[in-house]
């Protein structure tokens, strides 16, 4: 079974819109009537532009002291952080005062009982006996003791010389050693003047077929406005300069010497390492370049059939605007007739209904009830 109901014509359209704008308006009007405040008095708008002038005030007044408050409280913290840096700053010279003086003025060897708790007391102290001759001794002091140095004066006098003889020694193979790195620093300032050589010689290479590059852009551009030409000239030199900085210092390092093959994961054969990719090869960019260009051309086409569609649309909105243009003229004078008829039928009303209460009132023989007055203000006609 199939539900055959009738297509929607433009009339139906037109009248169902017409219905709608009616009792709009219809309900508009009952606002109006019925709204008795409203209809004697009305709104006050001096009022209300005032309260809204006096609520704006308030508020850029608000900001305005929140402004100065965040002004005020960012000048207290600078204020803050370079009190507290100054008093890091006194604090540290005087722990370094004080750790000054703790060295210069109160070492261990100044104290007034060092001598007690000296470590090298019995190094400092003289032996028992010096020689045969000592005064210290006695006459009944003993002579010969197990393990005196009597030959102590010549035996210094040996050491003295001996010390002399490693010092010398010393000596000698310091000047050795000194000559050898003087002739190692010569061969190592000669292999540094050889290489800032090159270096130069490679920045004059470079530097004549920059400028060269440069002579031949020039030429092809002399065509272009001055201006915009020394502008663009400009940035361009600048931009070529720090890429072949850039590409120089790439070249130069050492992760560009060693095999592309290293770049590849053994774990995933379609994965790379981050830091030792050196970017995508000819072919994977040309094959990028086309996708990039096919997704340009898409873009394009999306674009063009949106604009398109746009323009139909908005082609179709100026018709429709123009065909309900017309249709509210003409509405409009069919209610302007409707009007003048109602009018008229009001005033021919009127004049009957005058005629009927006063023959009503002749006739009059009972009073008017509240069912009577209910009847009225129930629509806005």
């Amino acid at each position: 079974m199939t539900l055959k109901m009738p297509l929607c014509t433009k009339e139906d359209l037109s009248e169902a819109v017409r219905l709608r704008k009616r009792a709009q308006y219809e309900e508009e009007r009952k606002g109006r009537i019925f709204n008795a405040r409203q209809r004697l008095f009305g709104l006050d708008l001096d009022t209300l532009e005032r309260q809204i002038l006096e609520k704006k005030k308030q508020n850029n007044e608000q900001r305005e002291c929140d402004k100065r408050y965040e002004e005020q409280e960012q000048l207290q913290k600078r204020l803050i952080t370079a009190k507290e840096k100054e008093l890091e700053k006194e604090k540290r010279i005087a722990d370094s005062d004080l750790n000054y003086y703790r060295c210069r003025y109160q070492r261990l060897d100044q104290r007034r009982e060092f001598d007690l708790n000296d470590p090298n007391f019995l190094k400092k102290a003289k032996p028992a006996r010096i020689a045969d001759d000592d005064i210290m001794l006695g006459v009944s002091s003993a002579q010969i003791f197990i393990g005196e140095d009597l030959h102590r004066g010549d035996r210094q006098v040996r050491q003295r010389e001996q010390q002399r003889a490693w010092l010398d020694q010393q000596v000698m193979e310091r000047k050795q050693a000194e000559d050898a790195r003087r002739k190692a620093d010569n061969v190592y300032m000669e292999s540094v003047q050889c290489r800032d050589k090159h270096l130069e010689e490679m920045a004059k290479s470079d530097h004549n077929m920059r400028h060269q590059i440069i002579h031949k852009i020039r030429q092809y551009n002399i065509n272009l406005a001055k201006q915009k030409e020394v502008n663009r000239q400009r940035s361009k030199r600048e931009t070529y300069e720090d890429d072949m900085a850039e590409i120089y210092n790439m070249l130069s390092s050492d992760m560009l010497t060693e095999n592309p093959d290293v770049a590849q994961s053994r774990l995933n054969p379609n994965k790379k390492i981050a830091f030792m990719y050196r970017g995508m090869t000819p072919d994977e960019l040309v094959e990028f370049r086309k996708g990039q260009e096919q997704q340009l051309a898409d873009t394009l086409q999306r674009k063009t059939e949106v604009q398109l569609m746009n323009k139909q649309w908005e082609q179709y909105a100026i018709n429709m605007d123009r065909t309900l243009k017309l249709k509210q003229i003409e509405m409009d004078r069919k209610h302007k007739q409707q009007l003048d008829d109602l009018v008229r039928t009001n005033a021919k009303l009127a004049v009957e209904q005058d005629k009927q209460r006063k023959d009503a009132l002749a006739q009059l023989s009972n009073a008017v009830t509240d069912e009577f007055y209910d009847q009225f203000n129930k629509t806005s006609r």
